[in-house]
């Protein structure tokens, strides 16, 4: 069970018809805001209950909570089966796009991440079970912006043999890297493609960087040196988007 905390959050996540399985909502706290919410929980079937404002902080988790905390299913993390069974149920004819995120740690990243991947048109999000972000988290939950209900978040113990089955499934591998020589822009990505990230401090891991396909680079023709990693996540996937939609 994963949860989301905040007025916008939840009432984007019902707004889009995302699975929750309970509204709690701060006892004796008055907002028309709130107010709003518990008629759509009616209109929704949803249950929902009045509960003291501690117990909101504490499945917040430090997450602002305005009141209101959403608990529901995130599809990826809890629903779904396997890597290795998924990964046999593509359909490959569709072009799909996978994000890989190698050792991603910051919450406020992963669920950034998961929402561009989303709104880019993503199959899934493939990530570590160790040595990354917890997938289950509140922070997660709310950057993501209520996402995780409808996108895979996988989570696999090799991320080297997931780009492996990825490949060997008919993917073109590509990683995001600062000293690449081919830059984004020039890169042919058609046809079914996975996108690897690497680490907010390191990049991607010598033996992920070495698998994949093809390395490519932003250019950036400023002072800083790197992007952060949801920034550089977004520019990848829409600049997949407009060559595919350039034809």
């Amino acid at each position: 069970m994963s949860v989301l905390a905040g007025i916008h959050a939840v009432k984007h996540a019902l707004d889009a018809g995302d699975s929750i399985d309970e509204l709690l909502i701060e006892k004796g706290k008055h907002h028309p805001r709130l107010n709003e919410l518990v008629h759509l929980a009616k209109k929704k079937d949803i249950r929902f209950s009045f509960v003291p404002r501690e117990a909101l902080a504490r499945l917040a988790e430090g997450v602002p909570h305005q009141g209101v905390v959403a608990k529901l299913v995130a599809a990826g993390a809890v629903a779904l089966p396997s890597f290795d069974v998924w990964v046999k149920t593509i359909d490959m004819d569709t072009a799909p796009m996978v994000l890989l995120l190698d050792q991603v740690t910051d919450p406020h990243n992963l669920g950034a991440c998961v929402r561009t991947a989303e709104a880019a048109g993503c199959i899934a999000v493939i990530v570590l079970k160790d040595h990354a972000a917890d997938v289950h988290s509140p922070v997660v939950a709310k950057a993501a912006c209520g996402a995780l209900s409808r996108l895979p978040l996988l989570r696999v113990t090799n991320m080297t043999r997931c780009i492996q089955a990825l490949q060997q499934q008919g993917f073109w591998t590509v990683g995001l890297a600062g000293e690449a020589s081919i830059s984004i822009y020039d890169a042919p990505l058609s046809g079914a493609v996975a996108v690897v990230m690497g680490s907010e401090d390191k990049g991607m891991r010598r033996l992920v960087r070495e698998t994949c396909d093809q390395l490519i680079h932003i250019p950036m023709p400023g002072s800083v040196e790197s992007l952060n990693v949801s920034v550089a996540t977004g520019v990848a996937l829409f600049e997949i988007n407009r060559k595919r939609c350039a034809g």
